[in-house]
């Protein structure tokens, strides 16, 4: 019997490509997931245990500690994965910088890290390097310990127990047991760095993401700007974003992020409203710009950038019949400045009003936050961590808008009052 090692799949003879998961090469003999039972298993009651508090490894690069939890913690295994060019490799070695590392490069020679490194500036003794794509024989002879291993990349490693090309999904999987084990034993860190998928995803079986503790994507906006991401963190909270700008020298903390996600404070326009929304717990203060205009088409232009598509049409639809406003003759563009991603329904308030502001061709206050969730009915709903929110919009010098119960009850207050 031969199953697939990515979705479990069964099958009575070996297949290239699984019917069930369409993953290729996933199918190994099952006699390989057969357990050993001749191994003593020592069980232990929970209260009898003793905690040992957990040891991290503070790199000072803030937007980088801030996602992992607060410091890489030893003995975890990290898969960092992005597009082509955004900085994976000059990340890593900026981290390799900050500990005693040892940085594998299977990808590049050693000229090539060296050129990077001289580039961003690292010339210290903490780094060890390595220009190897054999994991089985930098693992049996690394006898020196380090806080922390990278892996440059998983897709170009093999390991000499599988008789299968590099980047392949037995090889991807194999070597990523290993790390995880070696990780385990010699409580080392291991940062792996993984290509992604032209649909956005690591490249190899889902099976790797389940396998390390941390999983980490650098996303861009086709600006200088990096967003770093966490969507799986066993030790910390998940969804956490760091902001990076991508230099000459590598990439620089963005430490007030306003500057890149809202124009000058004090400028009023018709169109522009601003909101705090919620990456993890991090509160960001974001712009949401909209320009509406008669439509020359039979169906008008519902365009979004950085909003979801599907909320806008809903929000449009509460404005057209709660407030009497006909949108249907106009073509609507709406996008959130900078190019970061509102998934946070917080920023429903703000998206409303920036089009009724726009149709009405009324300044909104520019020193004034709106936030709030819009319901079906046109009501606004409370959010989650409201005090958090306020407590960022007052220390950039902004005010948060007192909700009213309902979208028409604001639309009153706001434009029918002045």
């Amino acid at each position: 019997m031969f199953v697939c090692s990515n979705c479990g799949y069964k099958s009575l003879k070996w297949i290239g490509r699984c019917p069930n998961c369409q993953e290729w090469e996933t199918f190994v003999n099952e006699d390989e997931f057969k357990i050993e039972n001749n191994q003593n298993v020592e069980i232990k009651k929970l209260k009898d245990l003793e905690y040992i508090k957990e040891e991290r490894l503070i790199s000072n690069i803030n937007e980088f500690d801030r996602v992992v939890g607060g410091g890489i913690l030893k003995g975890s295994l990290i898969l960092m994965g992005g597009d082509p060019g955004v900085g994976k490799s000059t990340i890593a070695l900026q981290l390799a910088s900050k500990f005693k590392s040892l940085y594998i490069s299977s990808e590049e020679s050693l000229n090539q890290v060296l050129s990077r490194a001289k580039r961003i500036g690292i010339n210290n003794d903490n780094v060890y390097i390595v220009c190897e794509s054999n994991l089985d024989k930098i693992l049996n002879n690394l006898n020196e310990s380090f806080d922390l291993i990278i892996v440059d990349s998983i897709q170009t490693v093999y390991s000499e127990d599988v008789p299968s090309s590099p980047g392949s999904v037995s090889q991807i999987k194999t070597c990523a047991y290993k790390l995880l084990k070696f990780s385990k034993l010699r409580n080392t860190a291991i940062l792996i760095v993984a290509h992604i998928t032209k649909e956005g995803e690591i490249s190899g079986p889902k099976l790797l993401e389940h396998i390390v503790d941390v999983v980490l994507y650098i996303q861009t906006n086709e600006t200088n700007l990096r967003i770093l991401r966490s969507y799986k963190n066993r030790f910390g909270p998940t969804n956490e974003i760091g902001i990076f700008e991508m230099t000459y020298k590598g990439l620089k903390e963005v430490n007030k992020p306003e500057d890149y996600f809202i124009s000058d404070i004090n400028y009023a326009k018709p169109s522009i409203s601003r909101s705090i929304i919620l990456e993890g717990l991090r509160p960001l203060i974001v712009e949401v710009q909209s320009l509406i205009v008669k439509t020359y088409y039979p169906t008008p232009i519902r365009n979004s950038t950085g909003y979801d598509i599907r909320r806008l049409n809903m929000i449009l639809a509460v404005i057209e019949k709660y407030l009497n406003i006909k949108l249907r003759n106009y073509d609507i563009h709406v996008n959130i400045v900078g190019g970061i991603k509102a998934s946070d329904q917080a920023i429903d308030l703000a998206v409303a009003l920036s089009i009724i502001s726009g149709y009405k061709n009324f300044p909104l206050n520019p020193k004034v936050v709106y936030i709030g969730e819009i319901g079906l009915t046109g009501d606004i709903h409370k959010v989650f961590l409201m005090e958090l929110r306020k407590s960022e919009a007052k220390r950039l010098g902004f005010e948060v808008y007192e909700n009213k119960k309902t979208l028409s009850d604001t639309y009153k207050d706001i434009f029918e009052n002045f």
